[in-house]
């Protein structure tokens, strides 16, 4: 589990949270300097084994040198400075200032002249995805091993290729990776620890909120004409009645099963919601010997 930003600054968002709801403090980090890479195993032919370790220099002279050659430590590097632009604001903003709504530019005035700087890269910059510093007009990667390495970070950020990835999120995870101190986080205990934390901050007050764990769900309610979620049914038949509404974060793929409600269906998702057995995504190799997403 590669998790960056929760044991020192700048915060991820799931940091912020925690300090948020007064549980920051709570959750012990351990921190490690890297991790081990191991490419084709249990092929004793073609077995490979490395090790990437973060900070600055560090990668671009042992592994990237060694697999890449020059061209990738320049392209790397060049990339880094290319996409710094798109990190200055992730890091000097922080997710908790990030509001919807009327209100929302009154948390994001403390930090205005980031703010202004970011807005002018425009929005496929600064929500766009990696594909303009992969395959132009922003960068052209070139050499194939950066362009495997690339995905391979993608992967474990979003499961897709960087080309689909989030410019903003591969621009942080390349400049947090090789700057001085960093370091990879995990909760002692497992990312449980984390869960246990979250459920106190919620629990903690007097308003009765309860969070219920392993229950599982087996179908968002309906109103009979499908134009109102009113609950949840669970696996052992109990029925929890909504107050105002469900809020469901379940992959788009599962939401089909869990309605039952043709009309809510239809008024969920503009008539849209996905086919179970049609077009489902695979890592596939494409002729060009490069890993893509592909429909199959």
């Amino acid at each position: 589990t590669i998790v960056l930003g929760c044991s020192a600054k700048p915060y991820n968002p799931l940091r912020q949270v925690l300090n948020a709801i007064g549980r920051g403090d709570e959750v012990e980090w351990l921190r490690y300097d890297g991790w081990g890479m191991v490419e084709h195993p249990c092929r004793a032919d073609r077995e490979l084994r490395w090790r990437v370790e973060l900070g600055p220099n560090v990668f671009e002279e042992g592994p990237l040198a060694t697999f890449g050659g020059a061209e990738a430590q320049k392209e790397f590097k060049e990339l880094q400075e290319i996409t710094r632009e798109l990190v200055s604001g992730a890091v000097a903003i922080p997710a908790m200032a990030m509001r919807a709504g009327p209100t929302a530019l009154i948390p994001l005035l403390r930090y205005f002249n980031e703010l202004v700087e970011l807005i002018k890269l425009g929005p496929d910059l600064t929500t766009g995805t990696f594909a303009p510093y992969m395959d132009g007009p922003r960068y052209v990667v070139k050499n194939q091993w950066l362009r495997d390495w690339l995905d391979a970070l993608a992967f474990s950020l979003s499961g897709l290729p960087a080309t689909r990835t989030s410019a903003a999120a591969m621009a942080y995870v390349l400049y947090d990776m090789h700057r001085q101190d960093a370091a990879l986080d995990y909760p002692r205990g497992g990312l449980g620890a984390v869960i246990d934390e979250l459920v106190k901050g919620v629990e903690q007050g007097d308003n009765g909120s309860k969070v219920n764990l392993r229950k599982h769900v087996q179908s968002i309610d309906t109103t009979e004409d499908g134009t109102r979620f009113v609950g949840l049914t669970l696996e052992s038949g109990k029925k929890v009645r909504a107050k105002d509404g469900v809020i469901c974060n379940a992959p788009v793929w599962s939401i089909a099963n869990l309605i039952a409600n043709p009309d809510a269906k239809k008024a969920l998702n503009n008539m849209a919601m996905p086919q179970m057995d049609e077009n489902r995504q695979s890592w596939v190799v494409d002729d060009s010997n490069r890993s893509t997403i592909r429909s199959v």
